[in-house]
């Protein structure tokens, strides 16, 4: 049942929203949500880039004491049905064109179930105003799940979902102990693949300085590209620009944090592979990489057994490759985390109708306008 005592708000402009800033990361640090993704410093980064095409929808729970107990961290997406008809979505903020993961709403885990349950009923009261709630990639390995699922039915909101998994690897103390866990068939592959790299002379570098990190995007960017077009493909960057640009406002951030974990193989100048991630709460969070794919084979792995090594030196306890688990990453100790999508309907006649319907926002009947902003230079 709701607290009657809380106090529940609706912030829609970004000045408003800014007014939280103080308050955000102390409720986050009190919650089982607590990921890169939800920082105030992402989802402001984000905001800089993409203000001109988003606008929050933001449910604030406090109590009685003006305390912040909860947020259901929502922005407004346009979408189409049938390419006819639009369609109000939520979704989590900073969740577009970011490589964000681990969508959940922010709830004080003293009191999970009262403050779950008046955001539920605060943004069932506003169905006016949205058709459908899509929540990607919501871990289910943190309670999330749950907790959306036992504060959404008891306020008359309809939930759908839709089994996914995350992949992530347990790294042990010492990295002679991860070495060894690896097959021996990819223990002697990675070998065959480090001495020819040794060979050649390439080096391990990473990004420390604010004054490297031009070149090191401009690596990401160009060898993800190659990467993907040797594949028939485009680069994550060439076909969403304004994740580029996220990139470039939000690598500075977390540098400046200590955050950032920017990893390269070179040739003298020449990047030949690279890969990007973030560290937070012990864990390595890998967002992407690339590689020369007319250099010698195993660039990629090479480069991740470096990398693991890096983070097992500095004491991170897992490194996380996130969404989709492969066979690849199994091979490299991952282990499946469960987790879903999830869809929110109510009962207004729209909404309903896309509940019967069975449609999700990824498909050819349900899709987004899509949002996007100039790539700046530099």
């Amino acid at each position: 049942m709701p607290d009657p005592q809380l106090a529940i708000d609706l912030v829609e402009s970004w000045s408003d929203l800014a007014s939280l800033r103080n308050d955000w990361d102390l409720l986050l640090e009190r919650t089982r949500s607590d990921v890169l993704f939800l920082t105030w410093a992402w989802i402001e980064a984000w905001y800089d880039v993409m203000r001109d095409t988003v606008r929050p929808f933001v449910l604030v729970a406090r109590d009685p004491a003006g305390r912040l107990r909860g947020v259901a961290p929502f922005y407004t997406a346009p979408y189409h049905l049938l390419r006819l008809i639009p369609c109000r979505a939520l979704r989590i903020l900073g969740d577009h064109s970011s490589g964000a993961e681990y969508g959940d709403w922010m709830v004080d885990a003293d009191q999970e179930a009262a403050v779950g349950a008046a955001l539920a009923t605060e943004l069932a009261a506003r169905r006016r105003s949205w058709d459908f709630v899509w929540m990607p990639n919501v871990p289910a390995f943190t309670g999330a799940r749950e907790r959306l699922l036992s504060f959404c039915p008891p306020a008359g909101l309809a939930v759908r979902e839709r089994s996914m998994e995350f992949s992530a690897a347990a790294l042990p103390p010492d990295y002679e102990a991860f070495w060894g866990a690896l097959s021996s068939n990819a223990r002697s592959s990675v070998r065959r693949q480090q001495r020819k790299t040794d060979e050649l002379g390439l080096s391990f570098v990473r990004c420390t300085e604010i004054d490297q990190l031009p070149a090191f995007l401009g690596a990401l960017d160009s060898l993800n590209h190659r990467h993907w077009w040797a594949e028939g493909l485009t680069g994550t960057f060439r076909r969403k620009p304004e994740e580029f640009a996220f990139y470039q406002r939000f690598t500075r951030e977390a540098l400046s944090r200590g955050w950032l974990r920017f990893f390269a193989l070179r040739l003298g100048g020449e990047f030949k592979a690279i890969q990007i991630g973030y560290a937070y709460k012990g864990s390595f969070l890998q967002l992407q990489e690339g590689f020369d794919p007319n250099g010698p084979p195993g660039l990629g792995n090479v480069l991740r057994a470096k990398v693991i090594e890096s983070c097992i030196r500095e004491g991170l306890t897992t490194y996380d490759f996130l969404g989709q688990h492969t066979e690849h990453k199994r091979r490299w100790q991952a282990k499946v985390r469960p987790g879903c999508h999830i869809l929110i309907f109510h009962r207004r006649p729209l909404s309903a109708a896309l509940a019967r319907a069975g449609v999700w926002p990824t498909g050819r009947f349900l899709r987004p306008r899509r949002l996007s902003v100039p790539c700046p230079a530099g």
